[in-house]
């Protein structure tokens, strides 16, 4: 599926292909890079929060006489049309403006997901298997690998009977229902994870979210006298104050005492990074507080967060995720993974956002970092090479398979500027990877200038 954004912004157009394993966004600052990834991010997250009544309603029709749901195609176009065109209402949340600033930045924004028969066949080739509750009524929802409908039965957990479906289970199922629907059409789950550039202060800022929220408590406390408008004034200048990645990473910093009970299924790459990159273990303490024990300190003592070091800041976001959130089949996406790295843990990054991807995590990156790049580009040749039978020399160049990339995988959209307008254009990947002109311009001119100084000093000391 191709997703399509025009006029965000400065840049005009972008076409990004959703099937894609690794995606890359790079380019020159002020491109539109991370309006982006906030679109991405949000387009994924609210997909199943939308709930459109009257194409809902077709689904239920068979619900109500067949006991299941027929996935036709021209329902799920409809589906998806449908919130696309419902989004932009989005926008302000999405980037935590007013009404007014959304007109006027955003008025002619256009967001589009095409659906191929070649999509269709995706979406039919998954299959479902779960439940959600619904007071004492357990309700599952089956769906078979190439089947056209998804099996709706609802028990009584007090007798194990089956019973009707009834208006009195509507909510929960109907939440549940369109997170299974987007699931099915998108082959995500519930919750994408964005690592904004703010994320090596994110666990001091919830300290700051709590203080908020107790703010606004007390003006709702003392505007009694307020109209509903004006009260909704005071709730929507508080809640608009950061974009919806930003704000949804601190929920997450405020629920870290509940979170930290999960395990996850990537949490032996957390400790590669770790062990690998960090020399110590980043953990939650009972009362929800991010802290760093180094190795070489006694069991019983740690660092407070704010008192670590700007790497252990920066990639703490992602060891909890790893930890403790991630799951197979969900989307990261992280604006600028190099922010405060040394080289060297930029192309250990690198390897290890390869092994996500390859284990099953979507990965979206917006980098400046040629090490990064570059590091991108061993990795598909390294793939190329061990689709070839040669494995043996991937290996000697330091590549196993689970830290190489396919380039059929991988998707590169490069932001520029044009003699008009900002676009992103989908670079082509050949066997040895692929070409950033902006980057590598600039490393050509500053090795032309240090040559030219070189034979100057040269010439000089004759």
């Amino acid at each position: 599926m191709i997703l399509t954004i025009e006029n965000l912004g400065a840049l005009k157009h972008i076409e990004i292909d959703l099937s894609k394993k690794f995606i890359l966004f790079c380019g020159s600052n002020n491109t539109g890079k991370t309006y982006v990834s906030y679109i991405l991010y949000s387009f994924i997250y609210l997909f199943s929060r939308f709930h459109p009544k009257n194409l809902l309603s077709q689904f239920f029709k068979d619900l109500e006489t067949k006991g299941e749901i027929n996935l036709k195609k021209e329902y799920i176009e409809k589906y998806i049309e449908t919130a696309c065109d419902n989004f932009k209402s989005d926008i302000p949340t999405i980037f935590g403006i007013s009404d007014e600033n959304s007109e006027n930045l955003f008025k002619d924004f256009k967001i589009r997901l095409s659906y191929t028969d070649e999509d269709y066949k995706h979406t039919l080739h998954r299959s479902v298997n779960t439940f959600t509750k619904s007071g004492t009524n357990l309700i599952k929802f089956e769906k078979e690998q190439d089947s056209t409908t998804i099996k709706i039965t609802v028990i009584d957990t007090e007798t194990q009977q089956i019973i009707a479906f009834s208006p009195q289970i509507y909510s929960n199922f109907l939440l549940h229902f369109t997170w299974i629907i987007k699931s099915v059409i998108l082959g995500y789950y519930e919750f994408p994870r964005m690592l904004t550039v703010e994320r090596n202060s994110i666990y001091t800022f919830k300290t700051e979210l709590s203080i908020s929220r107790n703010e606004l408590i007390d003006q709702l406390q003392q505007s009694a006298d307020k109209t509903d408008s004006e009260l909704l004034n005071i709730i929507n200048s508080s809640t608009r104050r950061y974009p919806l990645a930003i704000r949804n990473s601190l929920r997450i910093a405020n629920d870290l005492e509940n979170l930290q009970k999960q395990t996850s299924d990537y949490s032996e790459i957390s400790k590669e990074i770790e062990q690998g990159l960090l020399g110590g273990n980043v953990s939650v303490s009972q009362n929800g507080d991010v802290e760093f024990h180094a190795s070489g300190m006694a069991d019983n003592q740690s660092l407070p967060f704010h008192l670590s070091s700007s790497i252990v800041k920066t990639m703490a976001s992602l060891v909890i995720y790893l930890k403790h959130l991630a799951h197979k089949g969900d989307t990261l996406i992280i604006d600028e993974p190099e922010m405060n790295f040394h080289p060297d843990v930029q192309v250990l990054l690198a390897q290890i956002f390869a092994k996500l991807s390859n284990q099953g995590l979507q990965i979206v990156i917006s980098t400046h970092s040629d090490y990064i790049i570059r590091e991108v580009n061993n990795m598909i040749m390294a793939g190329c090479l061990i689709e070839r039978g040669q494995s043996k020399e991937a290996s000697k160049a330091g590549y196993q398979p689970d830290c190489t990339l396919k380039k059929d995988n991988v998707e590169v959209q490069f932001f520029h500027q044009t003699s008009k307008d900002i676009i992103a254009t989908r670079l082509p990947i050949d066997d040895d990877g692929f070409a950033v002109e902006t980057i590598d311009n600039v490393i050509i001119r500053q090795n032309q200038r240090a040559e030219y100084l070189y034979d100057c000093l040269n010439q000089s000391s004759k």
